[in-house]
């Protein structure tokens, strides 16, 4: 273990975190049973069935729901939609890295809003508020990527609220939701008031990345909107793998599958809050109760100088920090050079408590 490689970068699933056995049976069974429509060109909407389970389980409109390649695709369009050039999207600071790009390749001011232990600071977002209006609010309420952190339930409802006051769209991104392994559910902010909430999530981190399965659940005129923009974007859905995952939805596997990966990640999420503590205890930490990811905001003194190159050369890899600050709402500097994102799935409890002491020592 001393001199092997540690990766604590992506927040992906390991290789016996997949259901392979079943994910097999229900592609065999969705190409078999419908081919005529899963293999033609097919609803832009997404596969029926599919639409269908999620209306059940969501109790909305078959027509209130999108499925896209993943829900950084609905990210895209969703942003090509609403963002006009030199628009501003709010984020929570730090927010998901890819998204912030996303937003930013749209055209669009991405403002970071400080995020506390609770979720976003809505303090701060009311007085971003009072300056500018943006086309959307982008948040991850639940087990925050990169953070860590959930929206208490006092801040959705004073981010509903907020919605509701000014007319802004909020996105709640909610693909770690599922994945809680200690306390209790908050509610989605669509439960609270979905007038302006565009609810996204997807199948990766459930099922697989690999088949790219992704939802939106928003008005039913702004699916229709954004619809038609994938259509001249894609043509058709993939509806092979939309056709799988209704499959397995119907067999009823997926809770079970949940709580598989509940064992299975639980230990790991254990030792990466204990290795936290225990190795770096000046550090400010957030330590969520589910989904993929603990994170550290390192004190200022810490010696972070080309802490990137220098993890390299002890065989620790980690994601540059900076790429998960938008642009401060205030015109302070971000602290990105001092956040430090710690995912925990996709390694054993071994290499956390190796990783991490090798993070402590280069600090």
């Amino acid at each position: 273990m001393s001199d092997a490689k540690i990766v604590f970068t992506r927040g992906v699933p390991p290789p016996e975190a997949f259901p392979t056995d079943e994910l097999s049976e229900c592609f065999d069974a969705a190409i078999k049973n419908d081919p005529a429509v899963v293999l033609q060109y097919g609803q832009q909407p997404g596969y029926v069935p599919l639409r269908g389970e999620l209306a059940r389980e969501y109790n909305v409109p078959e027509d209130e729901i999108l499925i896209g390649n993943g829900s950084l695709q609905l990210q895209d369009l969703v942003s090509a939609h609403l963002v006009r050039e030199g628009a501003a999207v709010f984020t929570e600071q730090p927010s998901y890295d890819r998204a912030i790009t996303t937003f930013r390749r749209r055209g669009a001011r991405t403002i970071g809003i400080p995020l506390e232990e609770d979720g976003i600071n809505v303090d701060r977002l009311e007085a971003a508020l009072e300056r500018e209006v943006p086309a959307f609010l982008y948040l991850v309420p639940d087990f925050q990527n990169p953070a860590g952190a959930t929206l208490s339930l006092e801040k959705r409802r004073r981010v509903v609220e907020l919605a509701d006051r000014y007319d802004f769209w909020v996105i709640e991104d909610i693909p770690y939701r599922k994945l809680r392994y200690k306390g209790e559910d908050l509610p989605m902010l669509r439960e609270i008031d979905p007038t302006h909430v565009i609810t996204m999530s997807s199948f990766s981190k459930l099922l697989s990345p690999g088949i790219r399965v992704g939802f939106m659940l928003a008005p039913s005129a702004l699916v229709r909107d954004v619809t038609t923009l994938g259509e001249n974007t894609y043509l058709s859905p993939v509806l092979p793998t939309q056709a799988a995952v209704a499959e397995y939805l119907k067999r009823g596997w997926l809770a079970p599958n949940i709580e598989r990966l509940k064992e299975l990640y639980r230990p790991r999420w254990e030792a990466m809050a204990g290795a936290v503590e225990s190795e770096l205890p000046d550090a400010q930490a957030f330590i969520p109760e589910g989904g993929f990811f603990v994170s550290v905001m390192l004190p200022e003194d810490a010696n972070t100088d080309n802490l990137i190159g220098r993890a390299k050369d002890a065989n620790l890899v980690l994601t540059p920090g900076s790429a998960f600050f938008a642009d401060p709402d205030d015109g302070d500097a971000p602290v990105g050079h001092r956040f430090v994102r710690l995912p925990f799935c996709a390694v054993t409890e071994d290499q956390i408590q190796e990783g991490v002491k090798r993070l402590a020592n280069l600090l």
